[in-house]
């Protein structure tokens, strides 16, 4: 059986010393070394995730699932030149992993790097139409060029496509908060939406 699916519906505590036993059983392979990133992930213990992440990597250099996860963990951390790197990889590795096309676009968004970041948000939506994470950053891409009702439009779809997921919750608060700037006379400035 598939590690994920014995871990699955397990809480961290329980999935993490199933890990253990397994480690301690002499099972080091990529998937235990993963699975294992993504709980100390989880738990927010970011240096023993970026050790498993890097055994994973070590064992299988093609995990571009650990990359991913690692940018994401680098993003979290404001080491964004890492983010980047981590998503570019991953990106290399898998060119069809929506995910990583879509926060390397976001980063390089943020950077400046505006034709580029483009190309990997384009990529993010052609693989997958109707995954939340692209048309989220989208709509950030048109709130910061002023367009703001393609941006409500965006973050509308996102509440369509993940009605209960985290980007909905954010997409909703943005929304909100984005409709109150266009309704008052005169705009407070210095709003960011939530990202």
């Amino acid at each position: 059986m598939v590690l994920s699916r014995q871990l699955e519906g397990l809480g961290p505590g329980p999935r993490l010393a199933y890990l253990r036993h397994l480690l301690a059983q002499g099972r080091a392979d990529a998937d235990v070394m993963f699975q294992t990133a993504v709980v100390y992930h989880e738990l927010g213990r970011t240096d023993s995730a970026l050790y498993y992440y890097d055994r994973a990597i070590a064992i299988d250099p093609g995990n571009f699932k650990s990359h991913v996860n690692k940018g994401v963990l680098y993003d979290d951390e404001g080491d964004y030149a890492g983010a980047i790197k981590s998503f570019a990889t991953a990106v290399t590795l898998n060119p069809e992993d929506v995910l990583a096309h879509s926060h390397l676009a976001f980063l390089l968004h943020q950077k400046g790097d505006y034709r580029v970041a483009w190309n990997h948000l384009h990529a993010a939506l052609e693989i997958d139409p109707g995954h939340s994470q692209p048309h989220f950053y989208l709509a950030i891409f048109f709130w910061e060029a002023r367009i703001y009702r393609e941006a409500m439009r965006e973050w509308e779809m996102v509440m369509d496509l993940e009605p209960d997921g985290f980007l909905a919750v954010k997409a909703r608060d943005n929304i909100v908060m984005l409709q109150k700037a266009l309704e008052s006379p005169s705009p407070e400035g210095g709003w960011q939406p939530g990202r």
